[in-house]
């Protein structure tokens, strides 16, 4: 409910900074008042002299929070470059008028993370889209994102609304916004909510009455114990094993200080396998004290894990992050050691698993993008199934061709950041389905007596050694972004004949036209895409440039691949040598890169 705060004066020594009439508004008009508080207490370190405070006030008030794909995410805090709770009220309000103008049903599911504001940020979004008539079932604890995306499905949603900034920062927040087919919105839908949010920061915001509460169903206790189930049963409607017992698999979880514990302990749980929580890393506030990041991408997060997994003598840690979308895992090699892997080769498992496993139908498919390792599609042509293997990043393509393409069944899909899903109720990558299926993965590879990674080396010895890098070129405000644009430009204009003394065998640029048959696969991306052959020998290498949508950086992969050769040492020199290749390509580029940036080159 909205409060009557009263306004505050502008502060002499800020008489003559750019931003002061934003300040002013800030401080006067009634539209600020819930957030005016902080902003009092804000004005009052800068005049008490806080240099950092001053700092953090400009930063504020320089500029709106970026209107990103399908919402908006940064650090919390009075001004319109900050998460609060204006910002969340014109979110929902275009939400609402989103709605509105496409006619979809007048129902949204809002859910939550763990974050600090995110339970006051979600009961803002239902009192914004309340007053605009609109049905809204608060899940009124933290719960997953994909079970979000679940419930839209589910329940003939218009829309759902999360509160979540994933493994951002402990400061930050975000809100992110889905389409009535549970996906985030792509394309023409993207580009209605920017400009809807656009309208909504000056647009007057509908009050909330006191009547409108009626039209909020919230779900706590046994309601929402309810929609757990619905959304459990999807999950292990993925499965493709029965009971895990006779393994004997001992699993460590972490849920990273977010709310994966919420599904992913009990699933596990329900399938026999022995769950040991690192109690440590639950919810801690949004404090998040225990990580230098919550990334399970990132084997330094499991840290914590790893160590109970040695003092448990377990066989596999797996890691959800915050909002329980991506998974990380570590599992024993060969040797015994606990070796983490990483995204593209825990896709590659999973997939594996699924083709060996599951029953399979003529209408299945496999959906992955253009970064993902090609063994995945590899894989799934091996097996005779339809693969689309060239996706633009982000699970909104996997979910837009699930969209286009209703009739099919998706068998798996994933990207090489950690996401993955399989089947068509959730549209978005799903944690918890990821973490039964590599439990399962685990536990039939130990009946074999092998682990995980050696069951990629089985993988391997079949279709060839495969090995994917990543580089981030870091460039920050307006300069950087002027460097990452003027980097894909020369590389358009002028592309480089070879890299790591691999020669240029074609080049695909991704912002060009393209006519697949369809719009989600021909939707436009700023990436370039170079596939690099080896001179007199097996084996090939793809090196991708895009900038990153979410962080001040290039991004850089290179995807190498070699001949096929039984585990043991024939493989261990195939692995040497791609790893040498994709090495050369990948320093190479990035310093070629890293010229064009600085304007040396």
């Amino acid at each position: 409910m909205a409060v009557n705060t009263p306004p505050l004066t502008v502060p002499p020594s800020l008489a003559g900074v750019p931003w002061h009439d934003e300040l002013q508004r800030w401080c006067t008009d009634p539209r600020y008042a819930e957030d005016r508080p902080a902003l009092a207490s804000l004005l009052a370190k800068v005049e008490a002299g806080d240099a950092a405070m001053r700092a953090e006030l400009e930063d504020a008030f320089s500029g709106p929070l970026p209107i990103g794909t399908g919402g908006r995410r940064g650090a919390c805090g009075p001004g319109p470059n900050r998460m609060n709770t204006t910002l969340v009220r014109e979110t929902a309000q275009a939400v609402a008028e989103l709605i509105g103008a496409e006619g979809a049903p007048r129902r949204v599911t809002v859910a939550y993370d763990t974050r600090t504001h995110s339970q006051a940020f979600a009961r803002v979004v239902a009192e914004q889209l309340a007053a605009w008539e609109i049905d809204v079932l608060l899940l009124d604890e933290p719960r997953p994102t994909p079970q979000l995306s679940f419930l839209v499905r589910a329940r003939g949603c218009g829309a759902g609304v999360v509160i979540s900034a994933s493994h951002n920062p402990p400061g930050d927040n975000g809100i992110k916004i889905y389409g009535a087919d549970g996906a985030q919105v792509l394309g023409a839908r993207d580009r209605a909510l920017m400009a809807a949010i656009q309208g909504a920061m000056t647009a007057p915001l509908r009050p909330f009455a006191a009547a409108d509460a009626a039209r909020i169903e919230v779900a706590t206790g046994a309601a929402l114990a309810r929609w757990d189930e619905a959304y459990h049963a999807s999950v292990r409607a993925q499965c493709v094993m029965g009971d895990l017992s006779d393994a004997a698999l001992r699993v460590v979880y972490t849920p990273l200080h977010g709310v994966g514990h919420t599904a992913l302990v009990p699933l596990l749980q329900g399938k026999g396998v022995a769950v040991s929580v690192v109690e440590a890393q639950l919810p801690d506030g949004g404090r998040f004290a225990t990580v230098a990041s919550a990334n399970p991408e990132v084997p330094e997060a499991l840290s914590m894990a790893v160590a109970q997994a040695e003092a448990e003598h377990a066989d596999l840690v797996v890691a959800t992050d915050p909002d329980a979308d991506r998974l990380g895992a570590v599992a024993r090699d060969e040797s015994g050691q606990l070796a983490f892997i990483d995204g593209n080769r825990m896709g590659v498992l999973l997939l594996d698993h699924v083709l060996r496993h599951a029953t399979r139908r003529p209408e299945d498919w496999v959906l992955t993008t253009l970064l993902t390792s090609p063994l995945v599609g590899t894989l799934a042509r091996a097996a005779g199934v339809d693969v689309v293997d060239d996706l633009l990043v982000g699970f909104k393509h996997h979910a837009g061709m699930m969209d286009e393409f209703p009739a099919r069944r998706l068998l798996f899909a994933c990207e090489e950041s950690h996401g993955y899903t399989r089947g068509n109720d959730v549209h978005d990558k799903d944690g918890a389905i990821a973490g039964l299926l590599l439990a399962e993965a685990a536990a039939w590879a130990k009946t074999q007596g092998r682990g995980l990674h050696g069951q990629l080396a089985e993988v391997f010895a079949q279709h060839g050694y495969h090995r994917e890098r990543t580089a981030n070129l870091y460039a920050y405000g307006a300069a950087g972004r002027e460097a990452i644009a003027g980097l894909l430009e020369r590389w358009r204009r002028s592309p480089p004949s070879a890299f790591g003394g691999l020669a240029v065998a074609s080049v695909e640029d991704r912002s060009l036209p393209r006519n697949t048959g369809s719009r989600t696969r021909d939707l436009p991306g700023n990436v370039l895409v170079f596939e690099l052959v080896v001179s007199g020998g097996p084996g090939a290498c793809r090196l991708v440039v895009r900038p990153s949508g979410t962080e001040p950086k290039a991004k850089l992969y290179a995807l190498g691949r070699g001949a096929a050769a039984p585990a043991g040492a024939a493989q261990d020199a195939v692995a040497a040598e791609v790893d040498a290749m994709v090495d050369r390509v990948l320093a190479e580029a990035q310093g070629l890169a890293e010229a064009i940036m600085r304007g040396s080159a």
